[in-house]
């Protein structure tokens, strides 16, 4: 289980929400935690905080949150830097949560280490694994939503291709211009494509 979480911000609104949660956290868990700015080339500013917390196994662990924040003119280069397609952006192990999904884990973690200051880090880790895993679950069904709705045009055109070209083929058979065997043939044709456009 990762004992760090990344947070990636500009300067666009959703990132400012984020910023001002995480904000929020960071001086209410202040008493407890270590903190260290710096800066990166070219225009990036690094905020560490590690938050002491209680363990199950009796001895205190740290949980890092290391939040990157980047001038407006400088998202594409933290985008490329870090193998991000939006921002603001999360990380959590190897999976990255964009938009909103960041939001959502930086309130999460806000609240955990806010709402009871007896929470573990066991609990903390355990709780974000499985919001992160509910995410990951949201980002896959809204991606293959808009791989459909992408691909229900094409396959509107197609069919509406299909079913000329079989309208057409039954002008041309009432009107005796193709003989049996080749109207038998390509009505067959014509009605697999249409077959499987429906699948």
């Amino acid at each position: 289980m990762p004992r760090k979480i990344t947070f990636y911000v500009s300067e666009d609104d959703l990132s400012i929400k984020l910023l001002k949660i995480l904000n929020g956290m960071v001086g209410e868990v202040k008493d407890i935690a270590k903190m260290s700015t710096r800066d990166v080339w070219p225009a990036f500013a690094v905020t560490n905080v590690r938050v002491s917390l209680p363990s199950a196994l009796g001895r205190s662990e740290e949980l890092e949150c290391e939040i990157w924040t980047s001038p407006r003119d400088y998202q594409e280069a933290m985008r490329t830097k870090f193998g991000l397609t939006t921002i603001p952006a999360a990380k959590i192990g190897e999976n990255i949560y964009t938009g909103e999904h960041a939001v959502t884990i930086a309130s999460d973690l806000h609240t955990l280490l806010t709402a009871n200051k007896y929470t573990s880090a066991e609990q903390i880790l355990y709780h974000l694994a499985a919001t992160a895993k509910s995410l990951a679950e949201t980002q896959i069904r809204e991606a293959r939503e808009e791989i459909e709705l992408k691909e229900a045009p094409l396959t509107n055109v197609f069919r509406q291709t299909i079913s000329e070209k079989l309208s057409n083929l039954e002008k041309l058979y009432k009107e005796k211009k193709i003989d049996d065997e080749t109207y038998r043939k390509m009505k067959k044709t014509y009605e697999e494509l249409l077959g499987k456009s429906i699948e």
